[in-house]
């Protein structure tokens, strides 16, 4: 799957204490607010799917 600008945007409400905690996350992992978002999502995802095979 390929992001880029030419992706659905999607606008996600947040704390400010919460967008800053992720912009420092982003910046020790060297990588963009939304490249961090997308990334911590996509671990979160494979976490939840090794659960339910588990489970199954």
């Amino acid at each position: 799957m390929q992001v880029g600008r030419g992706s659905p945007a999607v606008i996600v409400r947040m704390t400010d204490e919460m967008k800053a905690w992720l912009k420092h996350q982003a910046i020790d992992n060297r990588r963009s607010l939304n490249a961090e978002i997308l990334h911590r999502l996509e671990q979160s995802r494979k976490a939840e799917e090794v659960l339910h095979e588990k489970q199954a």
